[in-house]
């Protein structure tokens, strides 16, 4: 395997194995790749040491750097990826995270954030080869990377190190984030404790929001995360469900 330094079999009920890179430009292109060239088994985790050409949903910029946790899971998808896996992906990751990192939240549909400030997202990639359905679950985290409370186009964002004062063991934070996709995907697929959790691990529902449509912005209030994953917005006009791709949600 070009580039990689190391294969760290794993053996979770998911996770089988982590493959180690030095440096990719995206984990979620490198693992889309190496579906289509049929090199690779459900199962796998590609860990990008460094990442140069990250993004996020809408195809949006990833800063990264070599204080940064980067790295996808690629999983063979027995049939229909549950519509919410990306959410709850992202639930299970602040469900093991929290335990470095209290009052850390999920974010519809994608984001990790602490105290209004983001800590990392998650982007959810499908491909199709031979008749099989893949699944490309990517994770971007600032680990020790001192991203600053600064405003940016996007938000505030900061770190495990700024949440937490000291500094963190990629491996060490990579294990619980690999627990928390695992727990995940627990609950993207048995659902019964789901909303409970969104409800108490969230940070956008039930609360004023700005919600950006188009070229417009208003205000509404996000009610709950309907089974589809669309999210069901109230406003004015009533209340009506509305996908990823059509909204950005603006928390204060």
């Amino acid at each position: 395997m070009q580039d990689c330094v190391n294969c760290t079999q794993w053996g979770q009920n998911l996770v089988q194995k982590i493959e180690i890179h030095h440096t990719l430009g995206s984990s979620n292109d490198f693992g889309k790749r190496w579906i289509k060239s049929g090199g690779i088994s459900s199962g796998t985790v590609v860990w990008a040491l460094q990442q140069t050409q990250g993004r996020g949903r809408r195809g949006r910029s990833w800063d990264s750097d070599q204080g940064s946790l980067t790295f996808s899971l690629v999983w063979q998808c027995p049939g229909t990826p549950p519509p919410a896996l990306t959410l709850s992906v992202g639930l299970g990751l602040v469900l093991e995270l929290g335990q470095i990192a209290p009052d850390l939240k999920v974010k519809w549909p994608n984001d990790l954030w602490w105290r209004g400030q983001k800590l990392g997202g998650v982007l959810t990639e499908t491909v199709r080869q031979q008749g099989q359905l893949w699944v490309v679950v990517g994770v971007g985290l600032n680990v020790n990377s001192t991203p600053g409370a600064g405003q940016t186009p996007r938000g505030r964002r900061t770190s495990l190190r700024e949440i937490t004062g000291c500094l963190w063991p990629r491996l060490a934070v990579l294990h619980l984030a690999l627990q928390g996709i695992e727990r995940g995907f627990q609950l993207a697929f048995e659902g019964c404790a789901f909303s409970r959790l969104l409800r108490e691990h969230g940070n956008f529902l039930d609360r004023p929001i700005i919600v950006r449509q188009g070229g417009r912005s208003f205000l509404a209030q996000a009610r709950d995360v309907l089974p589809d994953g669309r999210l069901l917005l109230e406003d004015e006009h009533g209340q009506r469900p509305a996908s990823p791709d059509e909204i950005q949600l603006v928390l204060d």
